[in-house]
């Protein structure tokens, strides 16, 4: 069976929400026997979309069960609210709030043990020559002593991102990048794994990149519906 290719949303923290429920709505429309899609609304809102047939994900949780914690989010309480994804090591996490990779390897462990589809981002701070060994460094510490048994529950998220805002990245270097990414797990761990592409993404490279790998990441444009389904039209 051919897993269906992903288009994933990560919304951050930007919309209100009457726009988060009128977004619902819209995007509960769009059908494809292509490709699903992936959301990742502000995690105030994940209670909208307990019914949806939309896949829905948190951005963020706290990697202990549920207990003292006063502002944590548990994945227990995720899980039973029918939310089936996790989203790490996303780069403005560690530039932006601190988290530390430490941190984003305890969550790991935590989401794949706990049978979460976890889609862990990786990829280079700053423009590199050497951008796989950049990854290589960084799967070799997430994976170190992970139980390769919960890692069919793992998928991949290239995310470089010093090619958030430009177009750093040639179709050819992402290809390389998730070649490597896939021939690893497939080597290391014999399982194979899903690819995804979060850097620079638009109308003119989305079908490119779309075809090179599993599936793309959005940013600021899975807030918009209009920018989504004109992305959707290129592929």
């Amino acid at each position: 069976m051919v897993n269906m290719k992903k288009i994933i949303l990560n919304q951050k923290s930007y919309l209100l929400y009457d726009e988060i429920v009128k977004f619902k709505s819209e995007i509960e429309k769009i059908k494809s026997k292509d490709y699903e899609f992936i959301l990742f609304p502000s995690i105030q809102y994940l209670s909208l979309f307990n019914k949806s047939k939309v896949s829905v994900g948190t951005q963020n949780f706290y990697s202990v069960k549920t207990g003292s914690f006063t502002g944590g989010i548990n994945l227990e309480s995720l899980k039973d609210m029918g939310i089936n994804y996790t989203l790490l090591g996303h780069y403005e996490r560690r530039k932006i709030i601190g988290e530390q990779y430490e941190e984003t390897k305890e969550k790991l462990y935590k989401s794949l043990s706990s049978r979460f589809n976890t889609i862990l981002c990786v990829g280079e701070d700053s423009k590199l020559k050497r951008d796989i060994s950049y990854v290589k460094k960084e799967l070799k510490y997430y994976l170190k002593s992970m139980e390769s048994s919960s890692l069919k529950y793992l998928s991949i998220a290239y995310v470089p991102s010093h090619a958030m805002s430009e177009a750093d990245k040639s179709i050819d270097s992402i290809r390389k990048v998730v070649d490597y990414i896939k021939d690893y797990f497939t080597s290391k761990y014999n399982i194979d794994i899903e690819v995804y592409y979060g850097g620079y993404i638009e109308n003119s490279n989305i079908k490119e990149i779309y075809e090179a790998c599993d599936g793309v990441l959005l940013d600021t444009q899975s807030i918009d519906i209009k920018l989504i389904k004109e992305l959707l039209k290129e592929i």
